[in-house]
């Protein structure tokens, strides 16, 4: 796995790009013909983003969001490490028209994807929303994700989507299914179509793709790491997800540089033959009913794609979510969801022991310790790890070590480092 940055000449056009190589059937690029957004490349002219930092105004029908940076004025992306146990990328934007007003003079993200050796990503955004300038009138939304298939010349989204389309699904095995071409004509509250998903604790998105990886996100009902305001469709305490209104083909981003228009471009036939377009499932947003996040607020999701389908992606969100019970020969500072990784501190010399036990099974384990540099020999329940079954990374004056096994037991490991 590593990071570099380099040319990227695509679908007529080319520019700078940060390209992650995860030694998967998917790498993440940050493109500057896509305004850097971070955007998983699932072979075969086809793409899938998460999104990013979105707002409105009720005052004319411009998006307020990255993608209308066409110049990249705002938008930019840089590595900041990159090695055999992870690689983290970080990406600035504001969130301007396509005339460069920024939303209230000074709205703006940022975003890290941390991305490990299974492919594996955890988003962290971070939004500012502006407090400047009353540019924009008041926000109509902020939305923080949505499921974007981005679709290379010629390629359509009929050509690769399963005939379900989309699947909404908990750690308890729950399930929302959404047929492909959706049948809604308006934008349509995912709690309308299953009241339940209000009391779910978390939620894992699939998208169904025919010969592809199908790429997901998973995020917590948790406000603490997910913040959201009350659903405006049921008003209930879960964060708003909507099935997105049409399934229909969009003109506008990327990889192209026009600003001449407001709102969205439905592609033509022509546009779809000779243009990358992009094609959009299911949104989710802090609201959809103008109130607005604290300044800043962070938000954390679970991405990437799985050749497994939907239980796949549910063991990662599980993996990720449900932190195990630690004992520690060294002082345990905490799990840290941001980094996918159990995290401990060193006072005193000499290997750490760790007893970890899983309420989920636990997918190819991350620790940070706090101390010491590579080279690490792993001990898992007394037996000395191989080379090939981990990877391990000097992050500053600490230590990155990803071990590719399933932790679905009580379970001893020992760490030395260096």
């Amino acid at each position: 796995m590593n990071a570099a940055r380099s040319k990227l000449a695509l679908w007529g056009t080319e520019g700078e790009a940060v390209i992650v190589e995860t030694g998967h059937p998917w790498r993440l690029i940050l493109w500057e013909k896509a305004q850097y957004v971070p955007c998983f490349d699932l072979g075969g002219d086809v793409w899938f983003t998460p999104e990013w930092f979105e707002t409105s105004s009720p005052e004319d029908p411009h998006c307020y969001e990255v993608i209308m940076d066409k110049d990249c004025r705002f938008s930019e992306a840089q590595i900041e490490e990159s090695g055999p146990a992870r690689v983290t990328v970080h990406w600035k934007n504001a969130l301007c028209n396509s005339l460069y007003r920024i939303f209230h003079g000074n709205t703006r993200s940022e975003e890290f994807y941390r991305v490990f050796p299974d492919g594996i990503a955890v988003r962290q955004l971070v939004g500012w929303p502006g407090d400047q300038s009353p540019d924009g009138i008041n926000p109509g939304i902020w939305e923080v994700e949505e499921f974007i298939l981005i679709n290379g010349p010629g390629v359509l989204p009929e050509d690769c989507v399963e005939p379900i389309g989309f699947t909404l699904t908990n750690l308890a095995g729950d399930t929302l299914d959404i047929k492909w071409p959706h049948p809604f004509d308006q934008g349509k509250a995912l709690c309308q179509l299953k009241p339940e998903i209000a009391e779910w604790s978390e939620y894992i998105g699939v998208v169904h793709l025919r010969d592809h990886p199908n790429p997901f996100v998973a995020f917590p009902r948790n406000r603490l790491l997910f913040p959201h305001a009350n659903c405006q469709a049921c008003g209930k305490p879960h964060p708003q997800m909507n099935a997105f209104p049409g399934a229909s083909n969009y003109s506008h981003w990327p990889a192209n540089d026009s600003r001449e228009f407001v709102g969205w471009l439905r592609a033509t036939d022509e546009e779809v033959r000779t243009r990358a377009t992009h094609t959009s499932f299911v949104n989710c947003g802090y609201s959809y009913g103008g109130v607005t996040p604290p300044r800043p607020s962070s938000w954390l999701f679970l991405t990437g794609a799985v050749t497994g389908g939907v239980d796949e992606a549910r063991s990662l969100a599980g993996s990720w979510l449900g932190r195990a019970k630690v004992e520690s020969s060294h002082l345990f500072e905490g799990y840290s969801y941001s980094q996918r990784a159990y995290c401990f501190r060193a006072s005193t010399p000499g290997p750490i022991r760790i007893k970890l036990s899983p309420t989920q099974p636990i997918i190819n384990p991350v620790l940070r310790l706090y101390f010491g540099r590579p080279p690490v020999k792993v001990v898992w329940e007394g037996k000395e790890l191989p080379a090939s079954e981990f990877e391990a990374q000097a992050v500053g004056d600490d230590v990155v070590v990803w071990i590719n096994r399933k932790l679905d037991r009580e379970t001893t490991l020992e760490i030395e480092t260096k």
